[in-house]
């Protein structure tokens, strides 16, 4: 990929020239490249992907447009090397959150009030993280949302478990973007 620099007549060119170079405009450079080749038609797999971008072109388009993500996307941006807020936004879109680890250990169920730690690949993307606590018959025993505690997120539990065993622990973490990612733990 070929960059100009200092050439006034090129600086600033988009589009495409004949089929054989593509000019781009980011973050203030020209980027000159080869026309890209089209082979085969789309498979369902590549379809599917092509939508998902552009749900998230429409996403960023949408969230530069909102003050309050623009000065977040931009500040994100600025952490990086010639990526743009609206890269940033489209890569928080299509990058769903991961949840690295959920600690029950000091959950037995015999009293309220106590900690599930649910630990998260990035808390900065997160805005909700939910615990749902069910028993082995299937009934929900509790739910609620984990606050942001020292860089875990934690859930005190409001109440008691007669029967741990075979209950399940349903972890579901949402982004900015509304990706959710869901994690369940059978004790």
């Amino acid at each position: 990929m070929a960059r100009i620099k200092n050439n006034f007549a090129m600086e600033g060119m988009t589009g495409k020239i004949g089929n054989i170079f593509v000019y781009r405009h980011r973050n203030g450079k020209t980027i000159v490249s080869k026309t890209p080749n089209k082979t085969a038609p789309l498979s369902e797999k590549q379809k599917g992907q092509t939508q998902r971008f552009k749900l998230a072109i429409n996403y960023a388009k949408s969230a530069l447009l909102d003050t309050t993500l623009k000065e977040y996307y931009e500040a994100e941006a600025k952490k990086k090397q010639n990526v743009s807020a609206y890269n940033v936004a489209v890569a928080d879109y299509l990058t769903s959150p991961i949840i690295n680890n959920i600690d029950y250990s000091g959950y037995t169920g015999d009293v309220t009030n106590q900690k599930i730690i649910i630990e998260l690949d990035n808390n900065t993307k997160v805005i909700k993280v939910n615990v749902k606590i069910v028993a082995k018959d299937k009934s929900t025993l509790e739910e609620g949302e984990a606050t942001l505690l020292k860089g875990k997120w934690q859930y005190a539990t409001t109440s008691v478990n007669a029967t741990v065993q075979g209950t399940k622990i349903i972890v579901s973490v949402t982004d900015r973007p509304n990706n959710t990612t869901k994690k369940e733990i059978t004790l």
